[in-house]
């Protein structure tokens, strides 16, 4: 009797010991499980955050691209003799272009991804996206109009010809250039916007 109750004893002590070492092994697996998702969820914040920085740096090239046109441009102009209404209007565009691009941008912040605020997020990408398109929409005509009043400026200075369409020559180039460059940094945005959205709502 006494030896089938220490059979018995000894079930439950082995029984007892298995439950211990799974409880263990499910804590582990537990714990391994939740350092995993806390580095799949940093690294997703690094990468979100990368594409918003992305997306933010262009505020930065509009910024210096404006005060650049504003000081050097306009110097530039006023020296060989292009009107002053020119350079006044030039200066307001620049100006409301950079003001637009840092509103547009204003709701744009990375701390929102690391708060955890990612529907936030992707609102306001979603936002940014529809406020580029339209400005791009309102952008193009301008340019266009711009274009064609400092072409009749410059062939209205009192010059030789050849020089004034040298001159006009150069800043085609030079505006195709910066064109092209702006366009190209317009789809990037865009297509950051649309990435950081599909990443987020995935």
């Amino acid at each position: 009797m006494i030896k089938h109750n220490d059979y018995i004893d000894m079930e439950r002590m082995n029984e007892t010991n298995e439950m211990e070492e799974m409880r263990a092994q499910m804590a582990l697996l537990k714990e391994k499980l939740n350092k995993e998702e806390i580095l799949t969820d940093n690294l997703l914040k690094q990468t979100m955050t990368g594409k918003m920085s992305t997306i933010n740096r262009y505020k930065w090239i509009t910024l210096f691209a404006g005060l650049f046109a504003l000081t050097f441009g306009n110097a530039a102009w006023y020296n060989i003799g292009l009107p002053i209404r020119l350079l006044v209007g030039t200066s307001i565009l620049m100006v409301v272009s950079v003001v637009a691009t840092w509103i547009i941008h204003a709701k744009m912040d990375e701390r929102d991804i690391m708060d955890g605020n990612l529907l936030e997020v992707a609102k306001n990408a979603k936002k940014l996206k529809m406020q580029y398109i339209t400005w791009q929409r309102i952008g193009y005509p301008v340019i266009i109009v711009w274009l064609a009043w400092f072409g009749y400026e410059v062939m209205s200075l009192n010059q030789e010809k050849e020089y004034l369409v040298g001159l006009l020559i150069a800043c085609a180039i030079g505006g195709i250039i910066g064109g092209i460059w702006g366009h190209m940094m317009n789809r990037k945005v865009l297509k950051t916007c649309d990435d950081l959205i599909k990443q987020i709502e995935e």
